[in-house]
């Protein structure tokens, strides 16, 4: 039987995100021959550029950005399979005009192509595409039982609040199913994160003791030493709550939290990760100035480089009131979690780079070496950079008195399984292809995570954020939050096999 063609089309394809991420991407799969042969590459944008322009483009963005050495062969292979088409984003004829360039490369109609569009566009572009897409006959649903598929991926934000994402996702739904449709949030493909689910549910030194019976409490920090760099003009409307906080940190969240799944496909596991959300603790207005801090990066030093004020960054006003830095305190409403406080931060131009997930135990329940003053345990999940997990537990220090010691026991990611783990968009490209929809985000996620997200920018709208120096950790407030609860950020350094990772 004919096997049919596999036509992958880029929407935004001169962007920054095509050169450093996809094509890199798609390149790995050549490499590993993951790409069928009659796999073909649309790469689509408004840019005049002629077919041979723009494969050369593509082939030094492979060179540049690819993690692995480039074969010159393989990379003529992918670059024979790329098609530039210019094309209007919101002009109906273009897509007509790009049906018909498909079906004369392929030999064969669209509908009996396999299709994935991808919308590396902002999404209030997203809608025109779609409509289009589907007036031209390039995409529509198709039949639970049918051989040929077309799928659409795109990248957040999913809209800026929970109204515009209602309205994003009614006009992709007036198109594709739920099941066609792969939201994308790259930290879920990174390899750590996919291992908090194996972490607890694989090991049962962990899963009895996941619960507010042995948890004090949990932090998620994740931090970065870059400013906004060249994102000022969209950074400034969306600010840290719906850059990192709305999907990043509050997926993070659900995985921490969420019930063991029926099941370890995709749709079980996106079950108990949007109870979790559904379960998120509203904070109510007169709560979030105690319970959430903003705060936006001032002039200071990074990296031993000075680093300029948010507000003197490019594209970005005089008197901006973004904020760059969240602290919040979170409540799950589930029997499990009662009492369990989850304390989240996140920030821009901050002392060093981190995402990190710390598990803190309770004191021990006797009082056996109480005046000896042994610490709390601890389980730190390294999701970036470092990627591991380490244990703080207690041991005795060598000699005659008994004198308690908090040590280490660390895991190496890289150690252990080399170099080679796909990074996120070789992943999520590969997942997309099979149907396989684990690692992406589903519509009442997202739905939810807006509902929460909703109440503080509605709450901090207007409202000047906190200052705090670019290179330490954050405004002083936000120290306070968690010191009000007799507890203290954990500060993420590097592990015991950071140097056998730069060697």
């Amino acid at each position: 039987m004919k096997e049919h063609h596999c036509i992958f089309l880029i929407f935004g394809a001169t962007g920054d995100l095509t050169n450093r991420k996809l094509l890199p991407a798609l390149y790995f799969l050549e490499q590993e021959r993951q790409l069928k042969e009659n796999f073909r590459v649309f790469c689509i944008a408004r840019k005049e550029k002629t077919n041979r322009e723009y494969k050369k483009e593509a082939a030094n963005a492979i060179r540049r950005f690819s993690r692995n050495k480039v074969n010159d062969e393989t990379l003529g292979k992918l670059v024979s399979k790329i098609t530039y088409q210019k094309l209007e984003l919101a002009a109906r004829n273009d897509y007509s005009i790009l049906r018909e360039s498909i079906e004369g490369l392929t030999g064969e109609e669209c509908a009996k192509c396999e299709r994935i569009f991808y919308l590396a566009v902002p999404s209030h572009l997203i809608g025109t595409i779609v409509a289009n897409l589907k007036s031209a006959g390039l995409a529509q649903r198709e039949p639970k039982a049918g051989r040929v598929y077309n799928r659409i991926m795109f990248e957040k934000p999913f809209g800026r609040d929970l109204r515009s994402a209602r309205e994003l996702n009614k006009a992709i739904t007036k198109v594709f199913d739920e099941r066609q449709i792969y939201r994308i949030d790259h930290y879920m493909a990174k390899e750590l994160v996919q291992n908090l689910l194996v972490l607890r549910f694989a090991n049962s030194i962990f899963e009895p003791l996941w619960n507010r019976k042995y948890i004090d409490h949990v932090q998620i920090t994740v931090a970065e030493t870059l400013g906004v760099e060249s994102r000022g003009g969209y950074y400034d409307k969306a600010g840290a709550l719906r850059d990192v906080i709305q999907n990043h940190m509050m997926q993070l969240l659900a995985l921490v939290a969420m019930k063991e799944p029926r099941n370890f496909d995709g749709e079980s596991i996106k079950d108990e990760k949007a109870a979790v959300l559904k379960q998120v603790s509203r904070l109510k207005k007169r709560d979030i100035m105690k319970n959430a801090v903003i705060g936006q990066y001032a002039a200071g030093e990074s990296k031993g480089r000075k680093a300029v004020a948010y507000n003197e960054e490019p594209e970005i006003g005089k008197s901006s009131k973004t904020e760059t830095y969240v602290a919040l305190k979170l409540h799950i409403g589930d029997v499990m979690w009662k009492s369990v406080p989850f304390y989240l931060r996140t920030g821009k131009r901050l002392k060093d780079r981190a995402t990190e997930i710390v598990i803190v135990y309770k004191d021990v329940p006797f009082g056996l070496f109480s005046k000896s003053g042994p610490e709390q345990n601890m389980l730190v999940v390294r999701v970036q950079p470092y990627e591991g997990i380490t244990i703080h537990f207690n041991a005795k220090v060598p000699g005659n008195k008994v004198i308690i010691d908090n040590v280490e026991m660390d895991f190496c990611h890289e150690c252990k399984f080399g170099p080679n783990s796909p990074e996120a968009y070789e992943r999520l490209l590969f997942d997309v292809m099979i149907g396989d929809q684990t690692l992406f985000t589903r519509w009442d996620e997202v739905e939810n995570a807006w509902k929460f997200i909703d109440v503080l920018t509605g709450y901090f709208k207007g409202k000047k954020p906190v200052k705090y120096d670019a290179g330490t950790w954050g405004p002083k407030e936000a120290d306070k939050l968690i010191e009000r609860d007799n507890r203290k950020w954990v500060e993420p350094k590097r592990p015991s096999y950071a140097d056998l990772l730069e060697k």
